[in-house]
C-alpha cells in the first residue's frame, strides 16, 4: 500500500505536465440517443505506471488495489511490456451469454452492468470473456466488469498522465489502428493474463 501511495503522490505531482492531444474525441451531432463508446488503448503510451487501476479502484471501491479495478494492466519487465486490457464492449457478448441466472444486461450506452441480486458469484463470465477483461472481486464474488464510470468520462481516462486511454465510438473502427498495430503484444499480454489467472485457481479459455 505504501507503494502505491508513493506513486499517487509522484504521479499526481506531474500530472499536468501531460496535456490531452488535440486528437481527442469530441461528440457531434444527435444527442437524443445515448452514444455507445468503448476505450481505445494506445499502448505506445502506456508506461505501466497502473495509476488507471488504482483510480478505477478508488473510484468504484474506496480503495486504492489493483485487485479491485477493473481494468488490468498486464506487465512483463523483461520485454518492456505494459498493456492495458480493457472490456471491448462485444457485441453479441459472450459474457452476457455464458451468465446462467441472467445476472449481465447490456443497456441502450453499450455498457454491461452486473445486477447483484441475480449474480451467484459461479464465475463463468470470467470465462467466456476472450479479452481476459473481467475477473471476480475478491470481496463479494461479483464481477468487476467496466461500466465506463456510469457513462461519464471515466476516471482512468482522466487520469492517464500519459494519454493512453481515451473513449471513442464504438462504430469507428479506423481509431483503434494502434491497438491493431500492437495486436502482436496484446495477444502476448493476454495469454500472461490468462497464465496467472489459471494459477490463482480461474480457468479460462
Amino acid at each position: 500500500m505504501r507503494r502505491y501511495c508513493l506513486c499517487l503522490c509522484s504521479i499526481s505531482a506531474g500530472e499536468e505536465i501531460f496535456k490531452k492531444n488535440d486528437d481527442t474525441y469530441t461528440e457531434t451531432g444527435d444527442h437524443s440517443a445515448p452514444m455507445v463508446r468503448r476505450l481505445v488503448v494506445d499502448p505506445s503510451k502506456c508506461v505501466g505506471c497502473r495509476y488507471c487501476e488504482l483510480w478505477c479502484s478508488y473510484k468504484h471501491e474506496g480503495v486504492f488495489s489493483p485487485s479491485f479495478s477493473r481494468i488490468i494492466v498486464v506487465k512483463d519487465d523483461r520485454i518492456g511490456l505494459d498493456y492495458p486490457i480493457v472490456c471491448r464492449m462485444c457485441d453479441p457478448a459472450p459474457c452476457i451469454e455464458a451468465c446462467p441466472n441472467d445476472a449481465l444486461t447490456r443497456g441502450e450506452d453499450g455498457i454491461i452492468r452486473v445486477v447483484d441480486a441475480k449474480c451467484n458469484g459461479c464465475g463463468s463470465c470470467v470465462e467466456a470473456c476472450p479479452y481476459g477483461a473481467i475477473r471476480l472481486s475478491p470481496r463479494l464474488r461479483r464481477p468487476l466488469i467496466c461500466d465506463l464510470c456510469g457513462g461519464d468520462e471515466p476516471i482512468c481516462v482522466k487520469k492517464c498522465p500519459t494519454n493512453a486511454l481515451r473513449l471513442y465510438p464504438l462504430a469507428e473502427e479506423d481509431l483503434s489502428e494502434n491497438e491493431k498495430a500492437f495486436d502482436k503484444a496484446y495477444r502476448y499480454a493476454l495469454e500472461e493474463h490468462k497464465r496467472l489467472m489459471r494459477r490463482w485457481g480461474l480457468h479460462v479459455r
